[in-house]
């Protein structure tokens, strides 16, 4: 039997044969040598993309918590906001009622002053038109009394002024 091997090795000459026994060598010889290497590297490379897609949903998880956070003070924030202007609503309304009240009160002040000082200007006025209507009065009846009054118009006046006396029982 170790002869029949010895005989049934021999060089083959064609050349497609050749090649294909060359190539199926080859690409056992790639498969058991390369596919090792290969099956290390991919184990390596799957290895890094799942710590990678790990990371990135931990950082998803982060992010979305961080979301939540701000959207809660964005939320706390616009409470404040709303009460910081209904605060303000309210202080604008209280000083435009206090400027109301304050220019109510001045225009009544302004009121009573101009109603005062006309009230003296009358007075003041009436009084010298009675000084004026006096004086020309007196000055009217003394020149009736020095220049057109007559004795007997005197005499006169006096009996009619003694009749007018009330008389004691």
């Amino acid at each position: 039997m170790g002869n029949l091997f010895l005989l049934s090795l021999s060089l083959n000459s064609d050349i497609f044969e050749t090649n294909i026994i060359n190539i199926v060598l080859l690409v056992v010889l790639l498969v058991n040598v390369v596919g090792a290497t290969l099956k290390t590297e991919m184990y390596e490379r799957k290895s890094k993309i799942l710590t990678e897609v790990e990371g990135a949903e931990q950082r998803l998880t982060e992010a979305t918590e961080r979301l939540r956070e701000a959207e809660t003070q964005n939320a706390q924030a616009e409470l404040v906001i709303s009460k910081i202007e209904e605060k303000t609503a309210k202080l604008r309304t209280n000083i435009l009622n206090s400027n109301w009240n304050r220019a109510f009160e001045e225009m009544y002040r302004m009121e009573k002053a101009a109603n005062l000082a006309i009230q003296y200007e009358t007075t003041k006025v009436a009084r010298e038109n009675q000084s004026s209507l006096l004086t020309i009065g007196l000055k009217n009846a003394y020149n009736f009394i020095i220049n057109d009054l007559t004795y007997e118009d005197c005499c006169e006046l006096n009996s009619k002024r003694i009749q007018q006396i009330p008389k004691l029982s």
